[in-house]
């Protein structure tokens, strides 16, 4: 019974959330004319650049979803590793490895990037190349396992 209405709840945010991103990347793509934005170079030439119009929702949209997602994360880690703390210290203590390693892996990269816009570029090609990687050695450990 707790299981389904966990599984409703999860589908009907899923469902939420596929909707805002649908709404935002059409407004991204379809709504309104872009801006145009003048640039001037040393030498004096104006270079006009066009600008979405809606490439702020956009943004908030991308940043918000990377901070939920990591807040996700923490959360679900942390209350695995208190429910792991009864059986086994052992796997309390690999919890607690991969939350720091990936807390400062993010503080690393907010001080290695120069600008909010890089910071959130860099996390999320991190992030992309942690889990390609977690998928490959996933699949290799099974295949021999079996």
């Amino acid at each position: 019974m707790k299981a389904d209405l966990y599984s409703k709840i999860s589908k009907y945010v899923l469902y939420a959330f596929a909707a805002i991103i649908l709404v935002v990347f059409a407004l991204f793509f379809f709504a309104g004319e872009p801006l145009v934005l003048e640039q001037t170079s040393e030498a004096g030439e104006v270079t006009e650049l066009p600008y979405p119009q809606f490439m702020e929702p956009s943004l908030y949209l991308c940043y918000a979803m990377c901070l939920i997602t990591m807040l996700l994360v923490f959360v679900f880690e942390t209350a695995a590793a208190v429910k792991n703390m009864m059986h086994s210290t052992q796997g309390l203590l690999k919890k607690v490895i991969r939350i720091v390693v990936v807390a400062a892996a993010i503080v690393a990269l907010y001080f290695v990037s120069p600008t909010k816009l890089d910071f959130v570029l860099y996390l999320q090609y991190a992030l992309f190349g942690i889990a390609a990687l977690c998928m490959i050695f996933s699949f290799a450990i099974s295949k021999m396992r079996s």
